[in-house]
């Protein structure tokens, strides 16, 4: 049986599993911020335009002044219903709870019977009678509420276990019997009796006088859903008492009135299944709940001061067929709620918002199947971060998961603002998050570590994109490997072994360590990978693991800035009287095979194939020819354009029957002085000469190019070649008296005869 694989990508699955489980237990913490962020998605909308369908009649801070303080006597009540019945107003829903008598008598009535000595003799049985009869608004207001035949009132409402207010009293039969009426007219039910009720059911109602409630034309509970921070955002579109009675909202109710058309509801085992009116389904959860889709703050629908009406200042066309909503919007009169778009939003706008969103079928919508949209999209985002950490380090997933999480909300902000759709916003943002943070964590407390490893153990050989490439991913560290075009590099310290017999080992470690030091610097710089140590030697490769184009350019100025560091190092260990050191460099470029090889356990990045053993030849060839750096022809064909070098030979390596064109590279294009381009130039005739066997006009050439460079090492070389050749030839012809006993098809080619 495999052992579980634990990586980035199932620790993030893991806590995306842990996340759902969150989502499912719904903590308290994270409900509050949902809402907070709700709201803002709902108020980033800004204002937005409402009909002339609905207005409010508003008892504000104007008509205080003007007709005294709250509450107003019903006769001056009455008189405002008759002047908006008389305006036209299609309907009228009043905010307004009635719930006493009214005991006032209005002063100018007092005053003109004392003027006129009415009253003056009366017992008190009498005078009492005649108060009852002159204060008895509440006759006059039942009237017009009768009159008006379009009044909607509104009563409160309270379920089991809430905080009520004065005068909210236990349901009792005379209470259901006054409410009547008012329940909804046509109900289908999927429920039976013994399933639990599931709705917000009512405890406690408060009612206004009975007179008022007969008198007016229908009726509808005034009750907000409660929140955690107090924000209105939702209404019951149903509430229920027992199994028998359910009952509509004011907003539902007075739309009733306005369009006459019947409210229908749908009721199932797992609570409300649909809600409807004029043919249009008002959305609401199983629990018949609804989501105020707000338009704005306070005072955007339009208001008009109740005084006004009062005092007929206002034309018949702002009230004609329209739906208007009665209620107080004083900050005395304490009828002012907080919404999303902040505190002293008077609760009358919030029944005229329901209205205007139904009649606009402009519905914020959470559907029960959004669930499963909130879950996919906390899976989703789980996997995504899991995949990306993958193949990203932390600082390039978290700015993705920002990303993710940016493309998320913009993603919710347009369910809601384009479809009306409400999803969780907290959840998902929290569990990419939470997801980040714990892959980040098990990164550094595992991954990390495990890199630091790898980092530790293979800078110093390695060029740092190479070891950064290693560390991001490890399994380049496998057994494997790739044909590619690459140039190797081989350096080796001249004499090192007679060097050696001289020093103590302490000496010979120093002096080797700093050697090695300054040169795998080098190599690393021009992001060459170190293969290897071979006591002295130094074994290279360039355009591997990262492929570049010009890895031959590098590796020969790798091999140019070497010779300079270690002529400057020489200067240091002459004045301290210490061992000089001098290197050979060869370098071939061509196919090899590059890769991770070794046994399971232990493994170099290393190179094979036949360029790279003619890369080794060439650095033995300089002892050959006193040179410093070789490259083959192949990689001359790379550098040609870049550097400075002389063609110094054709070559025969053991084990190869192809010749190869050997170059010394000298220094950058542009670099090289006026002499000793000349004396390269004395060298290339001198060598083309050697090639037509004319052996004492290209010793002349060579001496010349000696004169010219000092220790000119190729042309000593080929001096004593051209030397050996005359004294071959000498000594035939003496033997035999035959001409040049050197084959007429000679090209010129030198056969190596050590590896």
């Amino acid at each position: 049986m495999k052992r579980f694989l634990v990586n980035n990508f199932t620790i993030a699955f893991l806590l995306t599993l842990v996340s759902i489980s969150l989502y499912s237990f719904d903590l308290p913490f994270f409900q509050l911020l949902d809402l907070k962020a709700y709201d803002v998605k709902l108020t980033a909308r800004g204002v937005r335009p409402v009909s002339e369908n609905v207005v409010i009649v508003a008892i504000d801070e104007k008509s205080l002044q003007q007709e005294g303080r709250w509450p107003w006597p019903r006769s001056r009540l009455a008189h405002l219903i008759d002047r908006l019945s008389e305006a036209g107003a299609a309907v009228i829903g009043i905010d307004i709870f009635f719930p006493e008598r009214d005991n006032y008598v209005p002063f100018e009535t007092l005053d003109s019977a004392l003027d006129e000595q009415e009253i003056l003799g009366w017992d008190s049985r009498k005078t009492a009678g005649w108060l009852r009869q002159v204060g008895d608004s509440d006759r006059l207001f039942a009237r017009s509420l009768a009159q008006s035949d379009r009044v909607v009132l509104g009563y409160t409402v309270f379920p089991a276990g809430s905080r009520g207010v004065a005068n909210a009293q236990p349901v009792d039969p005379q209470h259901l019997e006054l409410l009547d009426f008012s329940q909804y007219g046509l109900v289908h039910r999927n429920d039976k009796p013994g399933d639990p009720i599931r709705l917000h059911e009512i405890d406690r109602v408060g009612l206004s006088l009975p007179e008022f409630m007969e008198a007016a034309n229908n009726a509808g509970f005034v009750y907000y859903v409660p929140e955690r921070d107090g924000v209105v955002r939702r209404i019951p579109l149903v509430m229920g008492y027992g199994h028998d009675h359910l009952f509509p909202p004011l907003s539902l109710q007075v739309l009733q009135e306005a369009v006459k058309s019947p409210l229908m509801v749908t009721l199932a085992s797992y609570g409300v299944s649909k809600i409807m009116f004029n043919k249009v389904e008002i959305p609401a959860t199983t629990r018949g709940e609804y989501f105020i889709n707000y338009y704005g703050p306070a005072y955007t629908f339009p208001h008009i001061p109740a005084t006004d009406v009062l005092a007929g200042r206002v034309t018949e066309e702002d009230l004609k067929g329209k739906i208007v909503l009665l209620g107080a919007t004083a900050a005395a009169t304490y009828d002012t709620k907080t919404t999303p778009f902040g505190p002293l939003y008077p609760g009358v706008e919030a029944h005229a918002t329901v209205i205007e969103n139904v009649l606009q079928q402009d519905f914020i919508k959470r559907p029960a199947w959004i669930e499963v949209l909130d879950i996919s999209i906390i899976l989703l985002s789980g996997i995504f971060l899991g995949i990306i950490s993958l193949y990203f380090r932390a600082v390039a997933s978290g700015a993705l998961a920002l990303m993710g999480i940016v493309a998320f909300l913009a993603f919710d902000y347009y369910l809601l603002n384009e479809k009306g759709l409400v999803v969780h916003t907290v959840y998902p943002v929290f569990s990419q998050l939470f997801v980040y943070t714990g892959v980040t964590i098990y990164r550094f407390a595992f991954e990390e570590r495990k890199k630091r490893f790898i980092q530790g153990a293979f800078s110093q050989y390695l060029a740092p994109e190479v070891v950064r490439q290693v560390v991001e991913n490890p399994k380049l560290l496998k057994l494997g490997g790739d044909r590619r075009i690459l140039t190797a590099f081989f350096a080796d310290v001249v004499g090192f072994s007679s060097i050696a017999e001289n020093l103590t080992p302490k000496q010979l470690v120093e002096l080797l360590n700093e050697y090695l030091t300054e040169m795998t610097n080098i190599i690393l710089d021009n992001e060459g990978t170190v293969d290897k140590f071979q006591g002295d030697s130094i074994v290279a490769f360039f355009g591997a693991p990262i492929q570049y184009e010009d890895h031959a350019i590098r590796a020969c100025r790798s091999a140019l800035a070497m010779q300079q560091r270690l002529a400057e190092m020489r200067e240091v260990w002459r004045r301290e009287g210490r061992s000089e050191l001098y290197m050979r460099v060869g370098l071939n470029t061509g196919p090899m095979v590059v890769g991770n090889m070794g046994s399971a356990n232990r493994m170099d990045y290393t190179v094979m194939g036949d360029s790279v053993n003619l890369a080794s030849r060439l650095e033995g060839a300089n002892k050959v020819y006193g040179s410093d750096i070789l490259i083959s022809e192949f990689t001359y064909k790379f550098v040609q354009d870049s550097l400075e070098c002389r063609e110094l030979d054709r070559i025969r390596v053991v084990g190869k029957d192809q010749p190869v064109a050997v170059y010394e590279v000298i220094c950058e294009t542009g670099e090289l002085s006026p002499v000793l381009r000349e004396a390269h130039l004395k060298f290339a005739e001198g060598l083309e000469l050697y090639r037509q066997k004319k052996w004492e006009e290209a010793i002349a050439l060579f001496e010349r190019c000696i004169e010219i460079k000092q220790e000119d090492g190729p042309s000593k070389t080929f001096i004593k070649r051209c030397q050996d050749f005359q004294n071959i030839e000498k000594r035939k012809r003496r033997a035999s008296d035959q001409g040049s006993l050197i084959p007429d098809d000679w090209d010129g080619v030198f056969m190596m005869s050590t590896k």
